[in-house]
Parts: C-alpha cells; sequence; structure tokens
C-alpha cells in the first residue's frame, strides 16, 4: 500500500513539474504558467487557473510538446516538392490560415532565422529584422519545366537535356532577402546565384550580412 501511495506521489510530483517548466508569454508581456496545448488557434493553459489565450495575442511559449518558442498565426505559403503533384509551366499557389510555433535556428543584430515543418516534414523558413513585428515567410515554390511539348513549341529553347521534364525552382525568397540585403555591396553575385532552401545556405548569407557595415 504505502509503495502505490509513493508512486502516486511521484507521478503527481512530476505533472506538477512539467506543469512549472511550461509557459506562455503574451504579446503585452504577460507570462502564464501551466500545460499548454494549442487547439482551433487559441492556446489553453492548465493551472490552478485555466485559461483560453487566441493566438494573435500569443509571443512566445515554452512547451515539452513544441519544439519552437516563437507564436505566429499566419497565411502559410504551401508547396510540393512531389513531382506528381507538380505541372509544367505551372505554378500552384496554396496556402492555410495556421498557427506556428516556430524555432528559432539563427540569431544576429540585423536578422534571425526561424525553422518549422508541417506534418509531412516539409520545412518552411521565416526571417525577423528589427523592423518587423512578427517573422515573415521566405517564400518558396516548384514547378516543373521541359517535357516535349514544350520542345515541339520551342526547340531552340528546350533540345538536348532541357527537352527533358525537370523539377525548377522558383526563389521568391532570394527576391526577399536582395530587397533587405541590397545595400551590403560584400555579398558577391555567387553566394546570390547558390543560395538554397536549406538552412546552412541561408544562415551563411545571413552571417556575410551581419559583418556588412
Amino acid at each position: 500500500m504505502k509503495i502505490i501511495f509513493l508512486m502516486a506521489a511521484i507521478l503527481i510530483s512530476a505533472g506538477c513539474f512539467s506543469q512549472e517548466r511550461e509557459y506562455l508569454v503574451k504579446n503585452n508581456g504577460d507570462t502564464l504558467w501551466g500545460k499548454i496545448q494549442l487547439k482551433n488557434q487559441v492556446f489553453y493553459v492548465n493551472s490552478s487557473s485555466p485559461a483560453a489565450i487566441l493566438a494573435d495575442e500569443v509571443a512566445k511559449i515554452k512547451s515539452d510538446d513544441f519544439k519552437g518558442n516563437t507564436v505566429v498565426h499566419c497565411n502559410l505559403l504551401l508547396y510540393t516538392e512531389n513531382l506528381s503533384e507538380l505541372d509544367i509551366d505551372y505554378i500552384k499557389r496554396g496556402n492555410i490560415d495556421t498557427v506556428l510555433v516556430l524555432d528559432e535556428i539563427y540569431s544576429t543584430p540585423k536578422i534571425n532565422l526561424y525553422y518549422v515543418t508541417n506534418n509531412f516534414k516539409v520545412p518552411f523558413y521565416f526571417y525577423k529584422t528589427p523592423s518587423d513585428p512578427k517573422p515573415v515567410q521566405l517564400v518558396i515554390r516548384y514547378y516543373l519545366q521541359g517535357g516535349l511539348d514544350n520542345y515541339d513549341r520551342d526547340r531552340a529553347r528546350f533540345r538536348g537535356d532541357r527537352s527533358r521534364v525537370q523539377l525548377a525552382e522558383d526563389k521568391g525568397y532570394v527576391n526577399q532577402l536582395r530587397a533587405i540585403m541590397g545595400n551590403c555591396n560584400t555579398i558577391p553575385q555567387p553566394m546570390w546565384d547558390m543560395l538554397s532552401y536549406r538552412d546552412y545556405s541561408l544562415k551563411k548569407i545571413i552571417k556575410k550580412y551581419n559583418s556588412c557595415n
């Protein structure tokens, strides 16, 4: 009987400790402690004084159920690399109204980089400068190029390897970062040409920009 009571006490203590480690910070700076849950764009704080907070009112959270901390309610622009879902010479422009908890993966005085994946492990990157109230999505989309139809219409352009169907990338994120970093003359053109939608590549150009006078 004593063993059962001891185990129950340990479980209760563990649950209380977990709640004390988790918290939510509102936009006005108020901090609420307790187990954090997200449902239908509302954060629920399970504590001695339960609360329901709209996602738009939340700045950060710390929870064992979320990898990141920074909360963003946004119109997420979707993309896919699945060839079976792409069309030749046509960019699909899907989006979804959602709440994300971003993981800050790189921080500098000039610009921060954030990362999140959806349920299908598709990566999305965001950035934030000191003038941005919330992180902004870095946009990428894929489509297909080439094919016999294009070869028949424009053989000069699509001859050789270009006649094959291949994956093409619409690098919206490059234009976004150029608009921010365009006054930094120490970023060479090859770095822009080689910039990819990967954390190592984005971190490299952000580091270069941060060192620019």
